[in-house]
């Protein structure tokens, strides 16, 4: 009789052994399978200048003011294609541009509203162009990207400097090399590296009549938000 339930017993033991470890690889499984199906209809972005040889430019502002001394203000002018190669619609949350400096220090800039940029193609007509995430007189200004499609605008950045030349924006024979990183609602992050090539704040004005007066809207060098202080030094980061 002992033996009887001895017996008995240690076949419950392994039943119960073999349905709890059952029940494990069952969630297993189908933890990865929920797994592979949010990889599989994720959302990807990709993120391109459009034709990097034409329209990236960068140009000299005229100088602002700091607390009673002259800045240095530079405007960035992109054009970018943001592709979604995933399955999933995804809207797309923001595009900052990142720099380093002369001295080797990181900066961050937000875009700017600009109207949409106008190019006359060799004399013949112009073109208007779309802004990204700014709804203009031909553009809406959509930032949502579907499955399998892309969207593509102008965006516009501004960078001010003052104190040791050290802290202005790199610049190499005329070009500077900077970093466009792109952000969708659900965190995914796409980056590409942009050459901007140097062209006049004449030609700029061309494209954007105006352009030399966009100003941020806030002009407190003292607001931690927009300001990095490096000992003697600073950069507006919009």
């Amino acid at each position: 009789m002992l033996k009887e339930s001895v017996y008995f017993w240690s076949v419950q033991v392994l039943v119960k052994s073999i349905l709890e470890l059952a029940a494990l690889i069952l969630g297993l499984v189908n933890g990865l399978m929920l797994l592979r199906g949010y990889l599989r209809d994720r959302s990807i972005l990709k993120v391109e200048p459009v034709h990097p040889d034409t329209y990236q430019w960068f140009f000299r502002l005229p100088e602002g003011e700091c607390k009673g001394l002259p800045t240095r203000r530079y405007g960035f002018l992109a054009y970018i294609d943001i592709v979604n190669c995933g399955r999933r619609d995804v809207s797309v949350s923001g595009w900052r541009l990142h720099g380093i400096t002369k001295g080797g220090k990181r900066f961050e800039m937000k875009p700017m509203s600009i109207q949409e940029p106008k190019i006359t193609i060799r004399e013949a007509y112009t073109k208007i162009y779309p802004v990204l995430g700014v709804r203009g007189l031909q553009f809406a200004g959509d930032t949502m990207v579907k499955s399998g499609a892309s969207m593509s605008g102008f965006c516009y950045y501004l960078a001010e400097f003052f104190g040791n030349p050290n802290w202005d924006v790199s610049v190499h024979e005329g070009t500077a090399r900077l970093e466009i990183t792109v952000q969708s609602v659900f965190g995914n992050i796409a980056k590409t590296k942009v050459i901007f090539k140097e062209i006049s704040l004449e030609k700029a004005d061309k494209i954007i009549p105006g352009i030399a007066n966009i100003q941020s809207a806030d002009e407190d060098w003292d607001d931690p938000a927009r300001v990095n202080v490096f000992e003697t030094a600073r950069s507006i980061i919009y």
